[in-house]
């Protein structure tokens, strides 16, 4: 009887299931350089396309600058991103009337942005990344790959990439550090996180 009492409820445990939405930290010069758009922008408006939980919600926003200023940029001041309705799908949430830096992707020229993706409001920046975004910084060192150290598992650095060791302040590095290319191969820009 205890045997089976034990057995119903691993089963249970195991077949419950759960929504939830998780992301892989990633260095911000990695979330730049991924990105199809990476703007500044002033939220409008937001609608829901649904009373489904699975349907889009739609933010109306106002572009301040475009990082990328690529083949995805038409000019427009006024443009429309795609979300998820709530963050158990990855949707993201922004407030109207508020300043965000927004990235995400574009398909079939439908601007998309997720929880994962690097998006927060301008007021949150460090002096550091508002200064990697106006010069370049991070545009200009896509060429360099961040890694981070998780559970064991550390990349060896190499002429393409910077890693984050275990155990090393992941805040320190994403808030105040760049890996940019230096001759022939790319290296933190600052010792301030060593």
């Amino acid at each position: 009887m205890r045997t089976l009492v034990i057995f119903c409820a691993v089963l249970a445990s195991v077949s419950t299931y759960s929504e939830a939405c998780s992301c892989f930290p990633q260095h911000p010069q990695v979330q730049f350089c991924n990105a199809d758009f990476v703007i500044k922008a002033k939220i409008l408006k937001r609608r829901e396309t649904g009373p489904s939980q699975s349907d889009d919600v739609i933010y109306t926003v106002k572009i301040i600058q475009n990082y990328k200023r690529d083949r995805y940029y038409r000019g427009r001041r006024v443009q429309k991103i795609f979300t998820a309705s709530n963050g158990a799908l990855c949707g993201s949430f922004f407030e109207i009337g508020r300043e965000y830096i927004i990235t995400g992707s574009i398909r079939e020229n439908r601007w998309r942005t997720n929880l994962c993706s690097w998006n927060l409001p301008t007021t949150s920046l460090t002096q550091y990344q508002k200064n990697a975004l106006k010069s370049g910084l991070y545009k200009n060192s896509c060429s360099c790959n961040v890694d981070v150290c998780f559970g064991g598992q550390c990349p060896e650095p190499s002429r393409d990439k910077c890693v984050v060791n275990q155990g090393a302040d992941l805040s320190c590095f994403f808030r105040e550090n760049s890996c940019e290319r230096n001759r022939n191969s790319c290296a933190w820009r600052s010792p301030a996180c060593f």
